[in-house]
């Protein structure tokens, strides 16, 4: 509920220092482990040199005293070499280097010599002998009387090591046990702590340094990323219906941001054109209302001014019903598409063919077409079958058909041809009519449009301006198109296409 009420800015910057923190937790978490198992494997490595050299040492001892390995008389363990060693001058004298595979890891005899040192004068490590029985023989001087742990079930030349508590303190213990003896060598861990210590130290202290640091960075490159988006809500903000020309101002980048600003400048062009759309259409409805409303209140107020007769007032009721009809037509024309664009309105799905289709038209135009002195012409090729609406392609086709009659010329001849072209039945209606001026060729089929230059001629032809609206319509939903072609002064060519096999939703 708390996310909800934060920015976008807050959250990118709390969900970026969240992840960042996990991260740092996570990489200090394996940075201390990692140092902490280096600094132990070390350590063992270490001590297992130090035992196994020893155990070198105590292999050549005896061979040159050739005695075995044994507790001391004394009750107490000797802290001499002597003591335990029978032939300690020769230990004590022994300065060649140690063989290679008594050390791990190591074949420089500089550190066999350093072992020797260690073994010699020991300090920090303890160190304690007992022989095969596990009774101590020997203890470095440091240990000040404490004994170190036995550990049993240590094969022989195998190594075990343990942690034990001493009098100083944790130890690192390892057991290395020969043939002649069981060598204890123990390290204290506190230097190792110690280093783990300040090492967890640092880190607990960089990490929210670190965290504040990258928060802030965050902040800052969501505030900056963002920036835009601002800029594009504020002027979104400004955009009514008065001013749909303005614009989103979009980033010089190509990158997400930029292609929202392109898609919101897209659509607010598409509501402007809809807007403009529907204030044309707004002003074209009134328009051709006005007029036959004006006609019908115009008989009927010179009806009721004096006394007519019956043939009179039959005049004007007639005069009257015709206006009124147009109104009929216009309004259920409109009905008609308003139903279409919604979905409401569904087609049938029939085997038909345009060319029988075609042929009723160009019969049923025929006495119209010789009234007004036109030539109607048929060219056919065979059978052109399709599935769809036979009622509703007759509407497009006939449509077509009629406005190219009202725009043709005492004379003029309109030339309907059907043919099919790779799965596709083309409808031409070519006339020799006035033409259509290139700009007002893309708006001919939008509701209520005329070309201002045959308003004169259509003045008298009665129609709503709805015809090649509901023809575009009838098309489009067959899975098809329109193409017009025109040439002021020579004639119109207008292309039905129309995808075989394609229905109501199958537009290709």
């Amino acid at each position: 509920m708390i996310g909800k009420r934060l920015s976008l800015r807050a959250r990118l910057t709390l969900w970026y220092g969240g992840v960042t923190a996990t991260v740092l937790m996570g990489f200090g978490l394996f940075w201390y482990w990692s140092v902490r198992q280096e600094l132990y494997r070390g350590l063992e490595q270490s001590l297992e040199q130090v035992a196994r050299t020893l155990g070198v040492i105590l292999e050549r001892t005896h061979e040159q005293g050739r005695q075995p390995l044994r507790p001391p008389r004394r009750t107490r363990l000797s802290l001499s070499h002597e003591e335990i060693f029978p032939f300690a001058r020769p230990l004590r004298g022994f300065i060649g280097p140690l063989p290679s595979d008594t050390l791990v890891g190591s074949e420089s005899p500089v550190w066999s010599a350093v072992y020797q040192y260690i073994l010699l004068n020991p300090r920090s490590y303890f160190i304690q002998i007992a022989d095969t029985a596990g009774r101590a023989i020997w203890r470095s001087e440091n240990l000040l009387g404490d004994s170190l742990p036995v550990l049993r079930n240590v094969p022989v030349g195998g190594v075990r090591s343990v942690q034990v508590a001493l009098r100083g303190g944790e130890q690192r213990l390892l057991v290395y046990r020969t043939r002649l003896a069981e060598i204890a060598v123990s390290y204290s861990v506190q230097e190792i702590e110690g280093v783990l210590q300040r090492l967890s130290a640092v880190l607990l202290g960089a990490i929210p340094i670190v965290l504040l640091l990258s928060a802030l960075g965050g902040w800052l490159l969501a505030r900056a990323s963002l920036r835009p988006v601002e800029m594009m809500r504020r002027t979104a903000e400004s955009i009514t219906a008065s001013n749909l020309s303005l614009r989103v101002p979009e980033p010089l980048t190509n990158d997400e941001l930029a292609q929202l600003a392109r898609t919101l400048n897209q659509m607010i062009g598409r509501l402007e054109a809809s807007f403009r759309q529907i204030r044309q259409f707004s002003a074209d409805v009134s328009h051709e209302l006005r007029t036959p409303l004006t006609i019908v209140m115009g008989e009927l107020e010179l009806a009721l001014r004096s006394r007519k007769s019956p043939e009179e007032y039959e005049a004007v009721l007639s005069s009257v019903l015709e206006e009124v009809l147009r109104l009929h037509r216009i309004v259920e024309a409109l009905l008609e598409l308003a139903r279409a664009e919604s979905g409401q309105l569904r087609l049938a799905q029939e085997l038909v063919d345009m060319s029988t289709i075609v042929k009723e038209i160009a019969e049923d135009m025929e006495p119209l077409a010789r009234e007004r002195g036109l030539h109607i012409q048929l060219q056919t090729e065979g059978s052109n079958p399709l599935v769809g609406d036979p009622l509703r392609l007759r509407q497009a086709v006939l449509n077509v058909v009629d406005n190219a009659v009202k725009y043709t010329p005492e004379g003029g001849t309109v030339l309907l041809r059907v043919r099919s072209e790779a799965q596709v039945v083309i409808v031409e209606v070519v006339d020799t009519g006035v033409g259509i001026p290139p700009e007002d060729l893309p708006h001919i089929f939008e509701r209520f449009y005329r070309v201002e230059k045959s308003r004169t001629r259509a003045s008298s032809v009665d129609g709503t301006g709805l015809g090649l609206a509901i023809a575009r319509w009838i098309v489009e939903a067959h899975g098809g198109r329109v193409e017009v072609e025109s040439t002021v002064g020579q004639g119109t060519c207008v292309r039905l296409w129309f995808a075989q096999g394609k229905g109501q939703d199958g537009v290709p």
